[in-house]
This record gives C-alpha cells, structure tokens and sequence, in this order.
C-alpha cells in the first residue's frame, strides 16, 4: 500500500503494519524445519489464531496448518501473497485495506486487493537508512536542521519549551530548542535540543495541541 508499512509483532504476540524502524520485531525469518514464518523477537511463529477466525498472532511453534503458509510472488518477483495451505487458501490482508499506522494484520479470502500484497527484502539487501538528500514521501531534507516558520505578520518560530510543549516565539540565534530535524529511521520530526523527543498530537491524536514526547518507535500521531 502507499505508505509502504512493514509488518511488526507488538505486544509480543499482535501483528500488524508499522513504519519500517530496523527493530527485531519487524525481522521474520522462513524455519525450514517447521516450515513456519518466524519473528526474530523470539523466534516464535504465524498463527491463525488456534486455526479459527481470520486473526493473526505470533504462537509457539506446532507446525499445524494454520502456522504454515507460502509466499506467491508475481511475475518478474513483483509483489505476492502469503497463502495459508489449507484448502480454503487465506491470504496474509491488512484489515480493512486501511494504511494507517499499527493497523492490525488478519487472514482473508483472497480479493487480490493491494493490502493483500506484499514484499519480501531480505536483511542482507535491504541497506542502510539514508543520511541525507530529501524524503519525497514526506518532503523533508533528512538530518538537515530547520525551523517552522509562521507565514503571519510577527513571522515566529517554532520552539519546544523544555522538551515539552510546543510554542510560538520569536527567533533568537542559535537557539537549538528552535530547530528541528527529520528522523529517516523512526520518519518523525525531532528537535535540536532534545534530541530523544519527537513532535506529536497530544493525546494520541485526541486534542488540538502538538508537544514533543520521548520518541522510541513511531506512530501516527
């Protein structure tokens, strides 16, 4: 889908799709003995919830039908589907075709809709994060410091008030807490002075206000 998601265990048991962090939990690896997908966070595998339903989760290995599945790629190995062996061939689906961040991952009939489809890259292919040059996809120059500047009369800046909230101030030179930078790995936007800490909608997105919080892995608000 067009945010290009990867797949993630969270919870240590969930799976569902997140901005690509490099972590454990969003490195699988195929078990030729169990002929199981497994999840480097601890090496546990897919599960079609106990075989019933259409939920995903990470189980402990038993190799029975609902753990085993194939990867169908297309042609010229575009993009595929993993397919559930059983007879009735449950494809691996983002549900409710909804690109959004943690959007949790089931099994379905295959519609060959784009949130059935999937590509593998593998660790050894897949390089490092870039350290420079522009993001198209979120229109920021990675690393690179800059300020949010306000188009209104005053032309204020953006600041961020003891790693905290986020105001409007005046520009002052070589005021770092007024700087910011974009995070290619976690894709969120961090500030000069405190480094850790990540712009964010207050409330997970519940209320109008932005602040920075300490930024582990990223999210969508």
């Amino acid at each position: 889908m067009g945010s290009k998601r990867y797949l993630e265990v969270i919870n240590s048991r969930n799976m569902v799709i997140k901005t690509k962090n490099s972590h454990k939990t969003q490195t699988w690896w195929f078990d030729q003995q169990s002929y199981t997908i497994k999840t480097k966070l601890n090496n546990q595998s897919w599960d079609i919830t106990g075989g019933k339903g259409d939920q995903m989760r990470i189980w402990s290995t038993n190799s029975q039908w609902y753990q085993i599945f194939k990867f169908q790629a297309g042609l010229k190995n575009t993009a595929g589907q993993f397919v559930n062996v059983n007879r009735d061939q449950r494809v691996l689906d983002v549900d409710g075709a909804k690109d959004e961040e943690a959007r949790k991952v089931i099994v379905s009939k295959n519609n060959g809709g784009i949130n059935q489809k999937w590509n593998i890259i593998y660790t050894d292919k897949a390089g490092k994060d870039e350290e420079k040059g522009l993001n198209e996809e979120f229109g920021f120059h990675i690393n690179r410091p800059f300020y949010f500047r306000s188009n209104m009369p005053m032309r204020r800046v953006m600041r961020c008030h003891g790693a905290g909230w986020i105001h409007l101030n005046r520009w002052k030179k070589n005021r770092k807490d007024q700087l910011f930078w974009f995070d290619e790995k976690t894709k969120t936007v961090r500030n000069e002075q405190w480094k850790t800490h990540a712009i964010e909608r207050y409330s997970k997105g519940g209320h109008p206000y932005m602040r920075a919080t300490s930024a582990i892995t990223s999210r969508w608000w």
